[in-house]
């Protein structure tokens, strides 16, 4: 088994950038802020992307899906009770968002990159485990808990903004 020395140093450069510009983006979710509802889907949508790309790269898709499925299912209610938590009003005049700072970004951004790091770590430390059924659908099953949480969380929020608006009408 190798060192975290020896894996830091042999993560491809490309990965360091990223990891800044993730903690980046979850800094910026700390603060209020208006923005448009499509910027509010960027990172549930980036997590459906990097779990559907870890099933599309499995040796047996079928059971990682499974397994995504599942988890995703078990957890799109923690996501939607995360995103009860987070103030959002709809800006009526410009269609725009008003969302409260909150430390969900940040906690949801670094574990889409913590969890594609790991696993893209194990998978090259230990490649006989990407044959393995029981890591096929515990790979599809983070990433399927990842993406529930953020689809959970994004549809909270954007129901509840535009519920009022809806009923102003």
């Amino acid at each position: 088994m190798p060192s975290a020395y020896q894996i830091v140093v042999n993560t491809p450069l490309w990965v360091w950038p990223l990891m800044l510009f993730v903690l980046w983006l979850g800094w910026r979710g700390l603060q209020p802020r208006v923005i448009p509802p499509a910027r509010l889907a960027i990172l549930p949508l980036v997590g459906v992307a990097t779990s559907l790309a870890g099933i599309a790269q499995s040796l047996q898709p079928g059971l990682a899906l499974a397994g995504w499925a599942a988890a995703l299912l078990a957890a799109l209610p923690l996501g939607w009770a995360i995103g009860s938590r987070r103030a959002v009003r709809l800006r009526p005049e410009d269609g725009r968002l008003e969302v409260a700072g909150g430390w969900f970004v940040l906690g949801f951004a670094v574990s889409i990159f913590v969890v594609r790091y790991t696993l893209g770590v194990l998978s090259g430390v230990m490649p006989h485990l990407r044959a393995e059924p029981f890591w096929i659908v515990l790979s599809g099953g983070v990433g399927g808990a990842v993406t529930g949480i953020g689809l959970g969380w994004l549809a909270n929020l954007l129901l509840r903004a535009w519920r009022p608006a809806v009923l102003r009408s």
